[in-house]
């Protein structure tokens, strides 16, 4: 038998509970399971539509992100947004997003460059129909790929442990205080450079990248540079 024919016994359950982890994710930093809201476990069940068990699994990965707190006796909670948090997150991902991103561009596959090269192009267009929740979808696909790439799985969890807590400060402020041209083009730019297997401009387009989030941050606290 091959190695391609090998299909793991567990692959149906962890495909379900993926499943409902990303549903879950996608419903709280949409904030459609608002900051600060109470929730049950069969609350979260009806909202996903998923098992009790895949819910459990999903609400442990989302406890380690910092989007649901557990609260004995009480129950779950949507975690309200914080600030603080926020600039703690794009503290990590300057140097491990960066990181992935210079990884990327000198591992990436042919097939992988192909790809980066076809996001780059529908951060693009995202950019020009202002359609935030899509790139949004498409920044969830790129970062997934930039992982796989980037072949770093201790980078990609790092990663992974902060991407949920800045999309969420992004989608529930982006209409009042930011730039979806902005955040395209800097998508647009980290993904090409990856494409071009340029890993100091991967590198460099990631800090940009960040530079923008953390202004965005500060526009929302009411915080102005003084030139």
């Amino acid at each position: 038998m091959t190695k391609q024919t090998v299909k793991p016994a567990v692959s149906a359950p962890l495909m379900q509970r993926e499943e409902a982890y990303l549903s879950l994710e996608r419903l709280i930093v949409t904030g459609q399971l608002a900051p600060g809201a109470w929730v049950s476990e069969t609350d979260l069940m009806k909202v996903s539509g998923h098992s009790r068990a895949s819910v459990r699994f999903a609400v442990q990965r989302l406890q380690d992100q910092g989007l649901i707190s557990i609260v004995p006796r009480r129950g779950a909670r949507i975690c309200p947004l914080d600030i603080t948090l926020q600039f703690r997150a794009q503290e990590l991902r300057r140097v491990v997003e960066g990181l992935l991103a210079r990884c990327a561009a000198e591992r990436a596959t042919e097939a992988q460059r192909q790809q980066f090269r076809q996001m780059s192009q529908a951060f693009c267009k995202h950019a020009s129909d202002r359609d935030a929740i899509a790139m949004m979808d498409l920044d969830i696909q790129h970062h997934s790929l930039m992982s796989e790439a980037a072949d770093n799985t201790f980078a990609a969890k790092a990663m992974h442990s902060v991407k949920g807590v800045s999309r969420r400060f992004w989608l529930l402020h982006y209409e009042k205080h930011g730039d979806v041209q902005r955040m395209a083009d800097v998508h647009h730019s980290v993904a090409t450079a990856i494409a071009e297997g340029q890993p100091d401009k991967a590198e460099a387009a990631v800090r940009d990248l960040v530079d923008y989030v953390e202004e965005f941050t500060l526009r929302v606290v009411g915080f102005t540079r003084k030139d």
